[in-house]
């Protein structure tokens, strides 16, 4: 039977997300989970059954939403040009704008999510390396597209090394923003956690590097 949408189903999802963020999907138990939403272990297990088909409604809960503010932001690019093409700049930033956006200033949920989800990209454990590419290659293809509807074909080498350095920096960015590490390295010049000194200057690095790699021959 499908789990009805709110009340126990949302506080068991919220709490998942933040045990598994904060202590790893093999770490954390559903016993933490039920605690922290204040659910009994019975709920959890008739709404999810087991912790793997928890955290799948985990991960997939706040996925399309977080790609169709990229796709808005993509679209107002391309209405500003009259129905045409959005520039390389364009691209990058609604790839990556969104996301930090939702990580850096929105409500802890999110921050939760996007940390698990950061987590979750370097497990090696089956069923995790099943659950995250179902989730990503698809939304991956797609936002290369975009980069690649920038270039020439031949650079379309060049641009897939790209796009794997700018999820790899915005992804750290993420993760850093957390624990702040930036802000004790740095004497509390800069902080981790400051969405709009952040974006402006992640956004000119991940452009700026992209470009520099369009101009290294293919290998």
């Amino acid at each position: 039977m499908a789990a009805t949408k709110g009340g126990s189903w949302d506080r068991l999802l919220n709490a998942a997300e933040q045990v598994f963020a904060e202590k790893g999907y093999d770490a954390a138990t559903t016993r933490q989970i039920a605690a922290l939403s204040g659910d009994t272990l019975g709920t959890l297990s008739y709404h999810f059954k087991t912790k793997d088909v928890l955290l799948r409604e985990v991960l997939t809960r706040r996925f399309e939403e977080m790609n169709e503010l990229r796709r808005a932001m993509y679209a107002e690019f391309s209405e500003k040009r009259g129905g045409g093409v959005p520039d390389l700049d364009e691209a990058i930033t609604a790839i990556v704008l969104p996301m930090m956006k939702l990580a850096l200033t929105s409500e802890p949920g999110w921050r939760n999510y996007i940390s698990l989800f950061c987590r979750l990209m370097y497990v090696t454990t089956e069923d995790h390396n099943k659950i995250v590419p179902q989730l990503l290659d698809p939304i991956g293809i797609e936002l290369l597209g975009w980069l690649k509807a920038t270039c020439r074909p031949s650079s379309h080498t060049n641009l897939a090394y790209a796009y794997q350095f700018i999820i790899g920096c915005m992804l750290d960015s993420v993760v850093e923003a957390k624990n702040d590490r930036l802000r004790r390295i740095s004497e509390g010049a800069a902080s981790a956690a400051n969405f709009v000194a952040v974006s402006e200057r992640l956004l000119p690095f991940v452009i700026a590097g992209t470009k520099a790699i369009l101009n290294i021959p293919a290998r």
